[in-house]
Parts: structure tokens; C-alpha cells; sequence
């Protein structure tokens, strides 16, 4: 315990840690806005509002992959004072991701009367969709920005001013008729006040661009590619699952599942904080000492109890926390509630694992995040004969994926050199 008490004491794992701490509050948040609109919406409309967001999580993964390469980059010009490269960057990033990023939005827009078809959705929603990706662009750039630049303060003030704006307005517009819609307004608004005040802050940073005569070239190979499966497999695994649920089973159902959804992830993004510490203690250590056991052990011996403790409330208690939390028009779904929380609580297991594999110079080991990924549309769809078989299917998905990794990283420690 002293040992990583010490590590954790280091300048850059504390910075890590206050941003870390800030995120779990703000997930505290979130989830208060997930329940309000679960009293304030109906099973379908409630499952429409998180398709909507989980399409979002899918067409955001190369803004995910980028925001962490963004942050290293940067966090790298800083500390070398290269003021002409943190200037530079801003501005090849954004030509090197808003032809993507475009490109995914007009298809929201154009399309948006077949996919409301496919979605059982408002049109409307996924024009507004399309213009969120093109703002989230401009959004994710900034925000890695001022993570680089250790405004965590700034940073954490933001999320919640981000998460209150939200609730404020979604509330507004649900009461005024626009149904799920009117949270995908809201979410859209706060995410441009959000923006705004971010540019303000770094504003001397990035403009005007600086002209040169030769400029710097940079070159995102290399992790950035083990870093997008990552991030494709973390948001697809979170996302596909709902998407495919509504296009399946009728709308009270997926509006069910989206209850059971939202529910489990609270085990989840519960130890994301912890999972969040893994990559920099475990890379320091690994770097000054050529092994970082001791940070696996003990901190994924943290990391298990507290997820144990999570998911066997929830296996205790389901149908009183879906009457407090859902309410009793998602009653019928807590048998389930149980199986989705410990689904949740294996996959965070296998988050806190691959962080440590990618933190010790083993990133390949998301070929296998890559492979259950591919396969979870598979699962789903083939289970797809009642919403109890594909939770179930789903739950051996995430565990199969914990212990193949639980395997791999055995391995790893007994025989690294």
C-alpha cells in the first residue's frame, strides 16, 4: 500500500488522479440526468433517447481515439515550450479529421428519414445529430487541449456546467412536447455553450495560426492505432448492444433494456476512475523499475472488491433499485438487472487489464477487445428470441473477454523478461 501511495504522490499521477476524481463525480451527475429523463419519458421514448446517444458514442470513436493522442502530443509540445507546434497541431488536426467527421454528420442528416424508420425515431433528432458530430469535432480538439495544459480545475468545472445545462434544457424542452428529442436539443446547446468557453481559455494558444515558412510534420502512427481499437471497442461494446435491441425487439422492450442498461453501468463508470489511474502509475513504474506487478495486484485487488460490492447490491436488491431509480413502469426488467450489473463489472475488469497491457508495452492484446466486438452484433442478433437470452449471451460475451485477458496477463507476469 505505501508503494503506490508513493506512486500515487508523483506531480503527473496526482494531475491524473484530481481529473480522475472530477470524472466520478461528473458520471454522478450524468446519471442524474439519465434518471430524470427516465421519470419524465415513457419505456419507448426513454430507449429512443439512448439509441440516439449510442449512435453518437459509435460515430465519435475516431474523436475518442484522437482526444487521448491529442493530449499526449500536446502535453509533449508543452513540456518542451514548443508554442509553434501547440499552435500548428490544432490546426492539422482539424484538417486531418474534419473530412470524417463531416462526412459522418451530412450522412446523419440526409438520412435521417430511413434511419428514424430503422430506429422507430423522430427525423428531426438525427439532423440535429449530424450538427452535434460536426460541433463535436471543434469540441474534442479544444478539450484535449486544455487536459494537456493541466487545467483540470477549468476542466471538471466545464463537465458540470456541461451535465447542468443539459438537465435544465432537456427538461424545458420535454415539457414543452419535443419527447426525446428535446434531451438531444438540450445535449446539443450545452455542448456549444461548453465549447465556446473552452476556445475563450486557450484562445492565445491557437490563434491566430502561425505562419511559417517550413512547417513541423507530425506523425500519428504507431499507438494511435492500438489506441482506436481501444476506443472502438470500449464505445462499441457500450453502444451496439441498445442500437441493435431497438431495431429488433419492439419499443417497450428496448426501452427496458435501455433502463437495464443505464442501471449497469453505474458498476462501470464507478471503477472508471480507478481503471483511469492504471495506465500512468502502471507506466511509471513499468519505466523506472521494468515491472509494475505490484500496482496490478494491489490496485486490481481494490478494483475487484469494489466491483464485487457494486454488482452484489445490485443482485440483492433489483427490483427495489429499478422502483427507485427507473420507477415501476421498468419493474419487469429486474430479474435481469443482476446478470447486467456483473456483465458491466467483467468488462470494466477487462478495461483495468488492457490498461495495464497497453501502460507495459503489450497493446496488442486489444486484438482481443477487437474480436469479442465483432462478434457481440453476432451474439445479439442470433439471441435475438427474447430480451432475457440476449442479456445472458451478452454476459458470457464480457466474461469469456475478462478471463481470455485474465489468461493473457498471467502469462505475461510469469514470464516477462
Amino acid at each position: 500500500m505505501k508503494k503506490i501511495i508513493k506512486a500515487i504522490s508523483t506531480p503527473t499521477a496526482r494531475s491524473t488522479a484530481i481529473f480522475y476524481v472530477g470524472s466520478f463525480l461528473q458520471n454522478i451527475l450524468r446519471y442524474f440526468f439519465h434518471l430524470i429523463l427516465l421519470r419524465f419519458l415513457t419505456p419507448p421514448e426513454y430507449g429512443e433517447f439512448l439509441s440516439y446517444l449510442s449512435l453518437t458514442y459509435l460515430l465519435g470513436i475516431p474523436m475518442g481515439t484522437i482526444a487521448g493522442v491529442a493530449t499526449k502530443f500536446v502535453a509533449d509540445f508543452r513540456g518542451k515550450k514548443d508554442d509553434q507546434s501547440v499552435n500548428l497541431f490544432f490546426y492539422y488536426l482539424l484538417k486531418q479529421i474534419s473530412p470524417i467527421t463531416f462526412s459522418l454528420g451530412f450522412i446523419l442528416i440526409i438520412f435521417s428519414g430511413p434511419l428514424a424508420n430503422i430506429f422507430k425515431a423522430h427525423s428531426v433528432a438525427f439532423i440535429v445529430l449530424g450538427v452535434s458530430m460536426m460541433i463535436n469535432l471543434y469540441q474534442t480538439i479544444i478539450g484535449s487541449y486544455l487536459v494537456a495544459f493541466q487545467k483540470f480545475v477549468m476542466q471538471t468545472m466545464l463537465g458540470f456546467l456541461s451535465v447542468i445545462v443539459t438537465i435544465l434544457l432537456s427538461i424545458l424542452f420535454i415539457k414543452l412536447g419535443f419527447g426525446a428529442t428535446g434531451a438531444v436539443l438540450g445535449q446539443l446547446i450545452a455542448g456549444i455553450l461548453v465549447t465556446i468557453i473552452i476556445f475563450l481559455n486557450i484562445k492565445q494558444s491557437i490563434y491566430p495560426k502561425i505562419v511559417v515558412k517550413d512547417s513541423p510534420q507530425f506523425s500519428l502512427s504507431g499507438f494511435t492505432g492500438w489506441s482506436f481499437i481501444y476506443a472502438l471497442g470500449t464505445m462499441s461494446l457500450m453502444s451496439s448492444d441498445i442500437l441493435l435491441v431497438r431495431a429488433l425487439f419492439d419499443t417497450h422492450t428496448s426501452g427496458l433494456y435501455s433502463a437495464l442498461s443505464i442501471l449497469g453501468r453505474m458498476i462501470l463508470f464507478g471503477l472508471t476512475p480507478l481503471i483511469g489511474l492504471m495506465l500512468p502509475l502502471a507506466a511509471h513504474r513499468h519505466s523506472a523499475t521494468g515491472s509494475a506487478q505490484t500496482i496490478l495486484i494491489k490496485l486490481g485487488a481494490v478494483i475487484s472488491f469494489l466491483g464485487f460490492i457494486g454488482a452484489g447490491v445490485f443482485a440483492l436488491f433489483p427490483s427495489l433499485i429499478i422502483r427507485i431509480l427507473s420507477g415501476a413502469e421498468y419493474i419487469s426488467a429486474a430479474p435481469l438487472l443482476p446478470v447486467f450489473a456483473f456483465s458491466m463489472m467483467f468488462f470494466g475488469l477487462s478495461q483495468f487489464l488492457l490498461s495495464y497491457l497497453m501502460a507495459t508495452g503489450r497493446p496488442k492484446a486489444n486484438v482481443l477487445l477487437l474480436l469479442v466486438t465483432i462478434l457481440q452484433p453476432a451474439v445479439i442478433y442470433l439471441s435475438r428470441s427474447s430480451i432475457s437470452s440476449a442479456v445472458w449471451s451478452q454476459s458470457y460475451l464480457f466474461f469469456g473477454l475478462f478471463f481470455a485477458l485474465l489468461v493473457y496477463t498471467t502469462f505475461v507476469v510469469k514470464n516477462r523478461k
